[in-house]
């Protein structure tokens, strides 16, 4: 066996999963390099498309059997990767370049680029949950923080670009604000194998984590290591109903709330009468009059700052 054959069996490679349009050449030049600094093998970069935020990507890197997956991107680019590392064993690192970056927040991940490669590099893991999501009767996929129907799906999609890259998550605010009043869904809720609720809802979130930094700590109870999910339903009647909510849940004071109700548990099924758009880490996925989450324990492992 040559020297080369030797170096090339014994480096350890990283896949680099990266949405070209949040990363400049800049840190990509550094990333490249202070990999092979590390004694890293050169990495294989695969860049995400318009039709494909890195679902052929990821599982190029899962095939190529590497030793680290970098999402490099925003909410989006990371939900995918993580998603498609499901059952691979494979750790995953957050370079988190979007207007929220929820995991990463959560994770206490630097948002600082630079930074956030020192913590790829380290040796410091978190093995966190995941929720599957199945909508209707399509093919199931993953989130690791909250997944919405209804008004929550809204707001998504109706922050305003221009505004986010300007004021950040405050354009969720915005949004928020614009749908308050929005016509309540019939929603019926089933726990795992409890009974069947119902509620006229304004608000239905699915959490793996409970804050939305910069804006409100949302589920506050929820862990992404505790093997179970949260849902947050909130139902109120009227406009001081919603202003009541918006309060209690900015002061964490859910419980005092008779419009807002916390469940958890391991699997929770959401059906409202026609098709309303749902969504997932923050991105519009579809419509769908049916949603079914189902914690996934201990489901991938993603690299953390030292304790």
């Amino acid at each position: 066996m040559t020297e080369q054959d030797h170096r090339e069996r014994t480096e350890r490679r990283a896949a680099v999963v990266i949405n070209a349009t949040k990363i400049d050449d800049a840190l990509e030049r550094l990333l490249r390099q202070r990999f092979v600094d590390a004694g890293w093998a050169e990495p294989l970069w695969l860049e995400t498309t318009p039709d494909d935020p890195g679902r052929a990507m990821t599982a190029e890197a899962v095939e190529a059997g590497v030793d680290l997956v970098v999402a490099a991107g925003g909410d989006g680019t990371i939900r995918v990767v993580i998603a498609g590392l499901v059952g691979s064993d494979i750790p995953v690192a957050l370079l988190a370049a979007g207007t929220v970056n929820l995991l990463a927040r959560n994770l206490d991940i630097p948002l600082r680029l630079e930074d956030a490669i020192e913590v790829a590099l380290g040796d410091q893991e978190r093995t966190i949950d995941l929720i599957k999501l199945t909508a209707d009767d399509g093919e199931p996929d993953h989130f690791a923080v909250m997944a919405g129907i209804g008004t929550d799906a809204a707001i998504m999609e109706e922050a305003d670009a221009d505004l986010k890259k300007s004021i950040g998550p405050a354009a969720y605010a915005v949004a928020a604000a614009r749908n308050l009043g929005r016509k309540p869904l019939r929603t019926k809720i089933t726990i795992d194998d409890g009974p069947t609720v119902r509620r006229r809802s304004v608000l239905c979130v699915v959490g793996n984590v409970g804050e939305v930094p910069g804006l409100v700590s949302l589920i506050p109870e929820a862990r992404l290591d505790d093997g179970r999910l949260d849902l947050l339903v909130a139902s109120p009647r009227r406009l001081g109903d919603w202003i009541t909510a918006f309060v209690r849940v900015l002061l964490r004071r859910h419980h005092e709330d008779a419009n807002l109700d916390h469940w958890t548990g391991h699997r929770v099924e959401i059906t409202v009468p026609a098709p309303e758009a749902y969504q997932l880490d923050g991105d519009t996925e579809g419509e769908a009059s049916r949603l079914v989450a189902e914690v996934v324990p201990a489901a991938v492992r993603v690299k953390t700052p030292p304790s």
